[in-house]
């Protein structure tokens, strides 16, 4: 039997699906699990969670790496028909495999930003803030990637409050040149931050 160059390459290319069909799986059903939290595909629909889609991976993968060293606090939420659960928790349990599918995979997703009230005139004077202290690290009203730093442009005004909270606080730790920046913040510009952050829709 002759085998030609066409055939050659459809076994071939089949054999390498086979062969990547137990890790494409793998990383669908870790990715189911963290989609019952952070809504499909991470566009979440809850405003206690964040929109993971379109991070960076680098960023996603730093994300877990502090609630496992527990430099980040890690709220119990329990999903709509699902268990209880908090982010140390499942890092905990996951491979540094799993994580690398894990932030692969969102960040090849499209973030979609959340169309919520806000506040036009305090949303106005948190532009200035923002174009003041945070557009260095959080380009483009902070929603650059590429920045390699979490999508705040659109995100819940729920989960950037309490976000806002624990690093006022310092129960979260945060890199010190952000820790800097704070300390310059008045009181009023968190509150204009995050309605600034909310109307980027």
């Amino acid at each position: 039997m002759k085998i030609t160059r066409k055939t050659l390459v459809s076994v071939l290319t089949g054999l390498a699906l086979a062969m990547s069909l137990p890790a494409m799986v793998q990383a669908s059903e870790l990715t189911d699990k963290c989609d019952s939290c952070h809504g499909k595909n991470g566009n979440s629909e809850d405003d206690k969670v964040p929109s993971i889609a379109g991070f960076s991976a680098v960023t996603l993968e730093e994300i877990f790496e502090d609630y496992k060293s527990g430099e980040r606090p890690a709220d119990k939420y329990k999903p709509k028909d699902g268990e209880e659960t908090d982010m140390l928790e499942i890092s905990k349990k996951l491979s540094d495999e799993d994580v690398k599918k894990a932030a692969a995979h969102y960040a090849a997703q499209k973030f979609i930003p959340h169309k919520q009230p806000f506040d036009a005139a305090l949303a106005k004077k948190g532009a200035k803030v923002h174009k003041k202290r945070c557009e260095k690290c959080h380009s483009e009203n902070g929603s650059n990637a590429d920045d390699d730093a979490a999508i705040l442009a659109g995100q819940w005004k729920g989960y950037l409050k309490r976000q806002f909270d624990l690093i006022m606080s310092k129960e979260r730790t945060v890199p010190k040149k952000m820790r800097e920046k704070i300390k310059k913040l008045k009181d009023g510009d968190v509150e204009k931050l995050i309605e600034f952050y909310a109307s980027q829709q």
